[in-house]
């Protein structure tokens, strides 16, 4: 903004001057102050001063008094001093205008007293004269008080010696109201004596000023006064009179203080003395005081300012011309400056008229200076428009590159760039050495360079990390040579190739070979090169094997994703648990393995009890369902256990299927003296064994009777699997079912059953038999939620009634997620399907089963059966699960029917129906109809267990 210089001057005089006017006023005013408030100050010193005198002459008149009355005591009657003083009183009133007069004998009693306002019935005041006289040990010395109830005395205590010889006292007390009348005449202020007090007869007083809860006793002026100070306390607390504030009030001003008490003490209520002036007349004329500075102030400032503005004007026109016309020579208006400046010659000189002659000098000789350049401007620009032509073309080269191009001088200083590579950094680096992160790469770079000019080398390359706006990592291959400039000096010239896309796909394929692409740790390939390097290095250690418990379980159950966040989960806490320099892999599909370095036999469980807390845990579903699982730790030491990966994982392996073994969620040490590593091994050898009879075909279903009591028939049979080895010897279900539920693999049993015995009862329905089938189905099959859906589409597949089939729930104990499985009952029992309960009445059993689940045929376990006929015991429990069972309208079936006792004593008992040797053998099912269609259980032999 542009603010022509006369008026800068003439603004910075003006407020310089407005400045000191100001101080002198404010000087002024404060001084006014001042002297107002000295006034006020020696005002109020000379009111105390006058008080505290109006109270030392009252006292002493009123012991003058007391002792002329005290000497006129010889008067009175010695026998009759109360019909005396009785006498003599009212005259004593009468000329002294004395409010209250006693006489106390040497022991402080009262003798005789008297008043005309009836302080004689003043308990709280007769009893003040008498603590005085009890606090003072001298009895030569007068006491003076105030004492304030409805009114205020000034008291006299004087001693005198009695006729008897006895130091007598005599009190006297004088209203105090004609006090502040003396000091009203002799100051000219008005002083109110205020009594604290909340007496009821005083609080409807107009005199009552209920704010400070304070009674105006008396006061000069009263009538005046007294509503300044009352409207003072509606706007003031009692504190505020200490303060020398003016008060306004009906169009005057007022100086309101409270006085500093007398040197005297007081009794009976507090009592103020308040100070009430009229300042109106001394405060106006001090308010006119400091207007008439105000103006005689702004009248000096205008005479001040109109003298210099004057005075300045004439010079600021000269000054401004010199500065219109220089503000002509840019514009090339030479002459019109000159003709602007141009004054007739004068008697005395200033600078100003030097400067414009100076200016007049200047614009003839830039006058003469622009024909030149004007000419020489002709001649030049066909030469820079040529220039112009080529330099926008190798700019456009330059730019549109795919390539960053940076230009730099010896001493590496940046000197251009393309835009490709502006496009980096929101401003340019000024060095090219700014731009390199490592030290070995900066040391490189200068070597290089000092053999580029040395012309050692004719170029070279080096790549570098550089890191762009965003801190993003660009990786660029920069080729360096030299080249000269537009000066004819050698300059390097450095073209980048960005590498970044490049280098990234070369490193996500490096870490995808060896990192697994779910949990992000290791993979199988990334533990072989781990461990091979271990073996190495010579370094003891542990290799840990970790498989997570009915995997496929969880998969089953909850679905895939659920099986994935609990690997993620699982591969979370171990990234937490273990060292930095140990190695954590994702073996297989559920197994995991960590290579644990510089661990031996004495702190390797303390490591396993730890991660076996730690992974034993549970994880919360997208819908909120938690989800819990385990898992089955084994660990082998190397060397001592194996010196290559193959041996240490297969000892792992068996050690962590000891784990399972144990049960769910333990570890195991592999340990060669352990008697159960035979058993390990022969475990891994059933396993082998189920693998190879589900590829091949090596399952048997055989059949088995349950017969009814009631009609004395088969009621169905019971599916019962069996399996064979790569040999032909058959395999027991008690040893296979439980390996088979460990490995994951029952589902698949599961399914071929359910798929053979529906397809038996087909074969047999399209031969015009109708019989139906029962077949075991495990825990985790039972909790999958697609297990109805395959029941129906097994039935439909084969064209078999639902009716036909039915469901034999084993292994409650193990049933997890009971909710799933009792709406899978629900859908199947709706879809014609029956339900049957195994093994009730043992472990886990539940009464509440009977209740809520779907049921047709309930299984006493067999240990309830075996010796029934000799434990009297097992007959009772039978007998009460018989008659519940069948009170919930269900069926009862006794399993290990060995013999003709037993058969007899369940029958007895209520049991509806039976299973067992001596009621039919397992066979294949043509085998088991033919035989209980020849004859009648109640007519057959005992058959062998």
């Amino acid at each position: 903004m542009y603010i022509s210089l006369k008026w800068r001057v003439v603004i910075f005089i003006s407020v310089v001057s407005v400045l000191i006017t100001t101080l002198w006023a404010w000087q002024t005013v404060d001084r006014q102050l001042a002297i107002f408030d000295e006034e006020i100050e020696y005002n109020a010193r000379t009111q105390t001063a006058l008080l505290d005198e109006l109270f030392d002459d009252s006292y002493l008149k009123l012991s003058q008094i007391a002792q002329l009355i005290s000497s006129s005591q010889a008067s009175f009657d010695e026998d009759g001093v109360s019909s005396s003083f009785e006498q003599k009183w009212f005259s004593i009133n009468l000329l002294l205008e004395l409010d209250y007069m006693a006489f106390f004998d040497n022991d402080s009693n009262l003798t005789v007293q008297a008043s005309p306002s009836g302080l004689t019935q003043d308990e709280g005041f007769v009893g003040e004269l008498v603590a005085e006289l009890k606090r003072s040990s001298a009895h030569d010395e007068p006491r003076f008080f105030v004492y304030c109830n409805s009114a205020c005395l000034m008291v006299v205590l004087e001693p005198f010696i009695g006729p008897n010889g006895d130091y007598n006292t005599i009190a006297i007390a004088q209203n105090m109201s004609d006090l502040v009348r003396i000091f009203f005449n002799l100051s000219k202020s008005s002083v109110t004596m205020m009594v604290e007090t909340e007496a009821r007869e005083l609080l409807d007083s107009p005199r009552y000023v209920a704010e400070w809860s304070m009674f105006g006793w008396a006061g000069s002026d009263f009538t005046n006064v007294f509503p300044v100070l009352k409207n003072y306390a509606n706007e003031y607390s009692p504190d505020a009179v200490f303060d020398d504030e003016l008060f306004k009030t009906n169009k005057n001003v007022y100086l309101v203080k409270e006085l500093d008490k007398p040197n005297s003490k007081f009794a009976g209520n507090t009592l103020h003395f308040y100070s009430v002036t009229d300042k109106t007349e001394s405060y106006q004329e001090m308010l006119n005081s400091i207007k008439r500075g105000v103006i005689l102030a702004v009248i000096a400032l205008a005479i001040a300012l109109t003298f210099m503005i004057t005075i300045v004007s004439r010079l600021m026109n000269k000054l401004i011309r010199i500065t219109r016309a220089l503000l002509l020579l840019p514009k090339q208006e030479f002459d019109n400056a000159v003709a602007m400046v141009h004054s007739d010659e004068t008697l005395f000189e200033d600078e100003l008229s030097v400067l414009e002659k100076s200016t007049a000098h200047v614009a003839g000789e830039l006058k003469k200076l622009h024909h030149e350049i004007n000419f020489k401007n002709e001649s030049l620009a066909d030469q820079v428009a040529a220039l112009t032509r080529s330099r926008a073309f190798l700019t456009r080269l330059f730019d549109n590159s795919h390539v960053f191009i940076v230009t730099q001088d010896e001493s590496f200083k940046i000197q251009s760039t393309n835009r490709k590579f502006d496009e980096l950094y929101d401003a340019s680096p000024r060095s090219f050495c700014d731009l390199i992160q490592k030290d070995d790469d900066l040391a490189q770079f200068y070597g290089k360079t000092n053999e580029l000019f040395g012309n050692t080398i004719s170029a070279f390359q080096q790549e570098l990390t550089l890191l762009d706006k965003g801190r993003k990592s660009v990786i660029v291959s920069w080729t360096h040579t030299l080249v000269e400039d537009e000066q004819g000096s050698e300059i390097i010239l450095s073209i980048g190739m960005d590498q970044t896309q490049q280098k990234s796909a070369e490193s996500n394929l490096r870490w995808m070979a060896n990192h697994d692409g779910l949990t992000g740790i290791g993979n199988r390939r990334s533990f072989n090169a781990a461990f091979n390097e271990m073996l190495s290095c010579a370094v003891t250690g542990a290799l840990v094997f970790i498989d997570v418990n009915r995997f496929k379980h969880i998969n089953d159950i909850y679905g895939h994703n659920v099986g994935d966040q609990v690997l993620v989960d699982i591969a979370e806490k171990l990234r937490v648990l273990v060292r930095s320099s140990d190695k954590i892999s994702r073996f297989a599909g559920d197994e995991f393995t960590i290579l644990l370095h510089s661990v031996d036999r004495q702190s390797l469980p303390e490591v396993l009890q730890k991660l076996n807390t730690s992974l034993n845990h549970s994880i919360t579903s997208d819908n909120g369902q938690i989800i819990h699982y385990s898992v089955s730790i084994g660990a082998a030491l190397f060397p001592e256990h194996g010196t290559d990966s193959e041996s240490l994982l297969i000892n792992a392996d068996m050690a962590m299927y000891h784990a399972k073994k144990k049960g769910l969620g333990y570890w195991h040490v592999f340990d060669t003296n352990d008697a159960r590593v035979e058993q390990i091994k022969n475990d891994h050898s059933v396993i082998e064994s189920i693998r190879y009879a589900l590829e091949n075909y090596q399952f048997k279903l055989v059949y088995q009777p349950i017969i009814s009591f009631e009609n004395d028939k088969v009621s169905h049979y019971e599916a019962l699997v069996r399996m064979f080895d790569e040999r032909g010897n058959m395999i027991s279900p008690g040893l296979f079912i439980p390996l088979a539920e460990r490995s994951g693999l029952i589902r698949k049993i599961d399914e071929w059953v359910l798929d053979n015995a529906v397809q038996e009862l087909s074969r047999l329905a399209c031969g015009g038999v109708d019989y139906c089938v029962a077949i075991n189905v495990s825990a985790p099959t039972l909790q999958s939620n697609d297990l109805p859906d395959l029941i129906v589409e097994v039935l439909e597949k084969h064209d078999v009634k639902p009716a036909s089939l039915i469901v034999e729930l084993t292994e409650t104990a193990y049933i997890e997620n009971f909710q799933q499985v009792l709406k899978n009952l629900r859908k199947i029992t709706h879809y014609g399907v029956r339900i049957a309960l195994d093994d009730f009445g043992v472990g886990f059993s539940s009464f509440n089963y009977l209740k809520m689940l779907p049921l047709t045929y309930v299984k006493l376990d067999g240990s309830y059966i075996k010796n029934i006929t000799q434990n009297p015991d097992d007959q009772v429990f039978v007998k009460s699960l018989s008659a519940m069972i069948n009170a919930f309208g269900m069926k009862t079936v006794a399993e290990f029917v060995e013999d003709e006792n037993t058969l007899a004593m369940i029958q007895s008992l209520g049991v509806t129906h039976g299973q067992g040797y001596h009621l039919g053998m397992p066979k294949p099912i043509q085998e088991a109809i033919e035989e209980q269609s020849s004859i009648r259980f109640l007519e057959r032999a005992q058959s062998p267990v």
